[in-house]
């Protein structure tokens, strides 16, 4: 279990007119001996990253915010929060931009939040130790709002775009409530195949046939299923079986 009841409506919010990176900003705090947790949130970054030190585009209007976690679960279950959180963000935005219809939401594996195809919104986990040695993990959220980038290798939108606007302090209420509610469904760990079947339900292309990036190397097969740790489990076509534990996956169109 973890070591403090977290509760939704009463985790702090610290907020920044600009910052670095709101999730460098929740490891130093873990390192410094932060006890509870704590919502970072910021206007404008000016280096935020995204997956494998990736840079996050910061435009004022989206949302910008990283939750921090002293002594979330044992070290080993930390992995798992990038699935809690993507069902938090999923029911976050649902909630907070009802006129979408939560059926063009879909999690794209391991950690995109997709409108119709197009990338809405980003998650980073990052664990560690605190300044007590105990496990910890900051999640970092970042939702287009009101803006996307263009001219990306994938499509992007916002919410705005997409024709459902919500402010940033709207999406980040109805994220604090989801994650109060999926970090207790969790439960440490011990909840995690409740979250995993539910997250298998609104993924982008389970069943299909995918090609994943895993460093230089493309592995092309069917998305069967997440293993109890998260990894994506491919079937080839050559029939053997694939575990990933971390790559980019890009849906194949089937000729017509």
């Amino acid at each position: 279990m973890a070591a403090y009841e977290f509760q939704g409506s009463t985790v702090p919010i610290v907020r920044y007119t600009e910052i670095g990176s709101t999730n460098a900003e929740g490891l130093a705090r873990l390192a410094r001996g932060e006890t509870m947790p704590v919502w970072l949130v910021a206007d404008v970054q000016t280096a935020g990253r995204g997956r494998r030190g990736r840079p996050w585009t910061s435009e004022v209007g989206n949302l910008f915010a990283t939750l921090v976690l002293p002594n979330p679960a044992p070290a080993a279950n930390l992995a798992q929060l990038c699935f809690v959180a993507g069902l938090a963000l999923r029911d976050a935005v649902a909630r907070a931009a009802p006129d979408i219809g939560a059926d063009r939401l879909k999690l794209k594996w391991p950690n995109d939040l997709l409108i119709d195809g197009a990338k809405l919104a980003g998650i980073l986990v990052e664990g560690g130790s605190d300044a007590y040695g105990r496990p910890a993990a900051v999640i970092g959220f970042g939702v287009n709002c009101l803006h996307h980038p263009d001219g990306l290798a994938y499509p992007a939108t916002s919410l705005e775009a997409a024709g459902a606007p919500a402010a940033p302090d709207r999406v980040l209420e109805a994220l604090d409530i989801a994650m109060a509610a999926r970090i207790s469904q969790w439960n440490a760990g011990a909840g995690f195949p409740e979250i995993r079947t539910e997250w298998m339900r609104h993924a982008l292309g389970m069943g299909d046939q995918v090609s994943v990036k895993v460093g230089e190397r493309e592995v092309v097969g069917r998305f069967e299923n997440i293993d109890a740790r998260g990894a994506l489990m491919l079937r080839r076509k050559d029939g053997v079986a694939e575990i990933i534990t971390a790559g980019d996956v890009s849906l194949i169109k089937p000729d017509l």
